[in-house]
């Protein structure tokens, strides 16, 4: 993993790092997760989304940030 990818998700929440990590790092099936979390696996879809989301905001504003230090 990247170092930006790393920084990018030590800035989401605890609990969007542990489902973003079980589902693409440890292969954890949404099923799983919600059993994992005690919530409903559509819950876990949801959370999956916004996490997802909130990461591309964070990488594309690292990308922002490395952009202007090219200058």
């Amino acid at each position: 993993m990247n170092s930006t990818l790393r920084s990018a998700l030590a800035e989401l929440p605890e609990r969007d790092q542990r489902i973003l990590m079980w589902r693409f790092v440890a292969g954890k099936t949404q099923t799983e997760i919600a059993e994992l979390v005690g919530v409903s696996q559509m819950q876990v879809s949801r959370l999956i989304s916004r996490s997802l989301e909130r990461l591309r905001e964070r990488l594309a504003a690292a990308g922002e940030a490395d952009h202007d230090t090219d200058v």
